[in-house]
Parts: C-alpha cells; sequence; structure tokens
C-alpha cells in the first residue's frame, strides 16, 4: 500500500485529526477508528494511547514527524494523526503493530 497516496485521499475524501492532544480527544470521545504515529513520536504518548483506548489500533509508519507531515501535505512536523473517516483510502485495513 502507497501510504502517502492513501492519506493524500482520506484527507480529501474523510476526516483525519492531527497532533497529539486532538488524537487523544478523538479516541477519548469515540471518534477514532485508527491512530497512526510516526516512528519518533515519544513513548509516553504511545503507552497512554494504548493503555487508555485498548479498542482503537494503532499503527506505527515508519516515517519520523517530519516525513509524516510532509506526507500529509502539511508544513509542520505530525507525530500522531488519528483517522475518523477513511473516506476512499485503503487506510483502515492497517493494523495495530504497538
Amino acid at each position: 500500500m502507497d501510504l502517502t497516496r492513501n492519506l493524500k485521499q482520506a484527507l480529501s475524501t474523510g476526516k483525519v485529526v492531527f497532533g497529539q492532544r486532538e488524537t487523544m480527544g478523538a479516541c477519548s470521545n469515540g471518534d477514532a477508528r485508527l491512530v497512526l504515529v510516526a516512528a519518533n513520536c515519544p513513548e509516553s504518548f504511545l503507552s497512554d494511547i494504548v493503555d487508555s483506548h485498548p479498542s482503537v489500533p494503532v499503527h506505527r509508519v515508519q516515517m519520523v514527524n517530519r516525513q509524516l507531515g510532509a506526507a500529509c501535505a502539511r508544513p509542520f512536523s505530525i507525530s500522531a494523526l488519528c483517522i475518523i473517516d477513511a473516506g476512499q483510502s485503503e487506510l483502515m485495513s492497517l493494523k495495530h503493530n504497538i
């Protein structure tokens, strides 16, 4: 799967939120369907999200936060993002790998 292409597809046809606080909020509200984290995302955030929301799949991508921001066509680093609606992308086929 081409992750960059699918991220852009999800951004244009679905709903995605960026950042650790927004991701944690979406998980707390029950809106999160998938959490993507950068390779260099802080371990403290990973343990918090996995422990407090075990039903939400968390997938660590092979990109650091700068690359993940560029893949999402954003001019800033992204260490975590949450897929609320995948739209026409195939992102929901990603499995929990933490």
